[in-house]
């Protein structure tokens, strides 16, 4: 019967799994079956059931692994019940007893970062990493609270925090190049795809929500553009969506298209587009390495705040204009930069930010013309707007130019990867 309830509890089952219990044979301080019965609460929702049923299942522990286990649950389940304060005290209490557990100083690091004191939150992440070097744990507890810190203000504790990592973690491109972002290395021209991947992998889950209570607006202001040059759509359109993510452009330009395609570097992300039922292909891609792939196969291209983990766009909109058939429409929008100093910086924040006049000459050199460069707000960060470039610009029909006449882009900086298709 305890296997049969564990196997409910997998599946988030908690009454059946309590139907399960309810038919075992147990004395009261049976550690496993408190432990199970608390979990089950927990699903159903009883907080004050779990934590009794966690401090019963304490109470009797002997074995100090299991006794650190079940602290940790505990702050699991305070954490999800939204008590980051409560969280950090039975963490602290499941380290006390087994201080070598990476999974617990990850969640640690979650629930300082919670209660506002990603400094903390660093330190324990980056404790994570030391007991377990490349721990993928350990990396994304320390990329949050990085984030936390630079999103405070607090660039100079920091930029401490990523040169201590990249002592720790020498090899990893999302340390160096948050280390770059921070002003400690030059600046590369484009984010590490393994960066991005891993951003995004850990993001996707909580994605779509996330941005929806910072007023996101890039998919709505590519839709706007796509309508605007377009006109109404009637469904005869081959379209790539760049940095597809969870399908948010992609459910919003669907009507234009005939086809609609598209990439990510995270698998995460593809598999949520998926759900979303828009897309006839999926594709886990490297943009330019997509674009490149499919000479004249487009009659629209958009990225709705993907290029912004790219500085030189150069490569990539030469790639999109050969990807583009002859009269079809490039739309995406920028991070801007808005001292207008200089084509493209990276910004604390690891995105890079471009300035119009780049983009105009980027889309010149690629033998783009109509375009149109607008200033937007994308959305909010720390309350205040995030500044933007909303960019569009046309193949032409006839003419030359790198793409119009045949040639092949180069690969350049780009990384080439295009792998796993998935049907829409």
């Amino acid at each position: 019967m305890l296997e049969q309830a564990l196997t409910r509890l997998r599946a988030g089952d908690g009454p059946g799994a309590e139907t399960a219990l309810a038919a075992a044979t147990w004395t009261p301080d049976d550690v496993r079956v408190l432990h199970l019965r608390a979990v089950a609460a927990h699903l159903r929702r009883d907080d004050a059931a779990a934590e009794r049923l966690v401090a019963e299942a304490i109470s009797v522990a002997t074995d100090p692994v299991v006794l650190a286990s079940l602290h940790n649950d505990l702050g699991n389940m305070r954490l999800e019940a939204g008590d980051p304060a409560a969280a950090i005290a039975a963490y602290e209490s499941s380290l006390a007893v087994h201080p070598t557990d990476v999974p617990t100083w990850a969640n640690l690091a979650t629930a300082l970062r919670l209660a506002r004191d990603p400094a903390r939150a660093g330190e324990a992440g980056l404790r994570a990493l030391e007991l377990e070097p490349m721990s993928s744990l350990g990396r994304g507890a320390l990329t949050a609270a990085v984030l936390a810190l630079t999103a405070d203000g607090a660039e100079a504790r920091a930029l401490e925090l990523v040169r201590r990592w990249v002592r720790v973690d020498p090899d990893h491109p999302g340390a160096r190049h948050r280390l770059a972002a921070l002003g400690g290395l030059p600046p590369p021209d484009r984010a590490p795809d393994d960066y991005v991947e891993t951003l995004f992998d850990a993001t996707a889950e909580a994605f779509d929500p996330h941005l929806a209570g910072l007023g996101y607006r890039a998919p709505e202001l590519v839709a706007d553009r796509v309508a605007a040059v377009l006109g109404r759509p009637a469904g005869e359109l081959d379209v790539a969506d760049l940095g597809c993510g969870t399908g948010l452009v992609g459910a919003l330009v669907r009507p234009w298209a005939r086809t609609l395609s598209g990439c990510d570097l995270s698998v995460n992300m593809l598999r949520l587009a998926q759900v979303r039922g828009c897309y006839d292909v999926l594709q886990r891609a490297e943009l330019g390495a997509f674009l490149r792939a499919e000479p004249t196969a487009y009659d629209l291209v958009v990225g709705a705040d993907t290029l912004c983990y790219l500085g030189d766009l150069g490569p990539t909109t030469t790639a999109a204009a050969w990807s583009l058939r002859p009269g079809g429409v490039l739309v995406a929008t920028v991070e801007r930069l808005v001292d207008g100093v200089g084509d493209w910086r990276l910004t604390s924040s690891g995105r890079y930010a471009h300035g119009e006049e780049y983009l105009r000459s980027v889309s010149a050199v690629a033998g783009l013309g109509d375009v149109e460069v607008t200033p937007v707000h994308l959305r909010l960060e720390a309350g205040v707007p995030v500044e933007g470039l909303l960019w569009s610009a046309r193949r032409p029909v006839t003419g030359s130019g790198p793409t119009a006449a045949g040639e092949r882009p180069a690969q350049g900086a780009t990384t080439a990867r295009a792998e796993g298709r998935m049907g829409g």
